[in-house]
């Protein structure tokens, strides 16, 4: 592959040589100099034209991709404004629940999901498919997208629940819990929500040690951009006026296999896809605290 400044130059020298012909010709066939030089400029602009035309092209596609990019950035934005607020409003109207919390398991035994979560899971895995779909949309050509939900349980570890998208499904029997203080990547996150309000981290197996804890499923190369999502629980403590028994319960990841196939651009319209399993997450907690109180 030739280089910038060498095309350049070669483009300079074909324009020199043709440009040098076209004038030799023109002049033995027109002898009229100035019907020569109309024709020689004639020509010049044609092929100046013909070259500039791929650069031309580009510096509009160029313009179009960015407008569409800052017009995609500030709708997601506002969907984001809008589905926040509404699962806000309606939680404030709901009972207020302690927070989540899964079986303790027996000694030796992993710990097990939360109850509805599990009776939940075709369901989880096709809203999972959904968002994988949504991102595939996002991402540079020949990029595949997955995604998956870790969730908290009794021994204070995430654990990946579900999986879907394009992704080996070998990663399964490798695929380690990740602590809620111990992990890298999930401090991150929460300093994330802590520092910034923004419930998204940006991630991935290429993006360093500060920012990434290596798993052993790194080596199928498929998280080399990762998403994450924190999805909470939490009630409205009416006297108080603010929320209580806020909780990390979910984490939401959308992987793909390409550097850099998500940006700043993506967080908003990911922080609505939180939201969303946010609403899910809380009305589950409420379901089972209405069924266990219920005479």
């Amino acid at each position: 592959m030739l280089s910038t400044a060498r095309k350049e130059l070669a483009e300079s020298l074909i324009v020199s040589i043709v440009l040098g012909m076209v004038t030799t010709i023109a002049k033995w066939i027109i002898p009229n100099e100035t019907i020569c030089s109309i024709v020689v400029g004639c020509l010049l602009l044609s092929i100046l034209v013909v070259l500039l035309l791929p650069q031309i092209y580009r510096l509009v596609r160029s313009y179009n991709t960015l407008a569409s990019y800052k017009n995609f950035h500030e709708r997601s934005q506002i969907e984001h404004q809008l589905m926040h607020q509404v699962r806000d409003m309606c939680l404030e109207m709901l009972v207020s629940v302690p927070p989540y919390t899964t079986p303790t398991p027996n000694p030796g035994c992993t710990p097990a999901p939360y109850p509805l979560l599990q009776q939940n899971r075709d369901k989880i895995i096709t809203l999972l498919e959904r968002v994988a779909q949504l991102f595939q949309l996002l991402v540079p050509p020949g990029t595949r997208v997955w995604a998956c939900i870790r969730d908290r349980r009794a021994d204070d570890y995430y654990y990946t629940f579900a999986r879907a998208g394009k992704y080996n499904p070998n990663r399964s029997i490798s695929s380690l819990p990740m602590h809620k203080d111990h992990s890298r990547t999930i401090r991150c996150l929460k300093d994330s929500l802590k520092d910034k309000g923004v419930c998204v981290l940006i991630s991935g197996s290429k993006m360093g040690e500060q920012m990434w804890e290596t798993q052993r499923n790194d080596k199928y190369g498929e998280d080399k951009s990762v998403m994450l999502g924190a999805v909470l629980t939490k009630s409205w403590d009416h006297q108080k006026g603010d929320w209580s028994n806020r909780k990390l319960a979910w984490i939401i990841g959308v992987c793909a296999d390409t550097e850099n196939a998500f940006s700043e651009k993506h967080i908003p319209l990911m922080q609505c896809c939180i939201d969303m399993f946010s609403m899910l997450a809380n009305v589950m907690i409420r379901s089972t605290y209405q069924g266990l109180t219920s005479p």
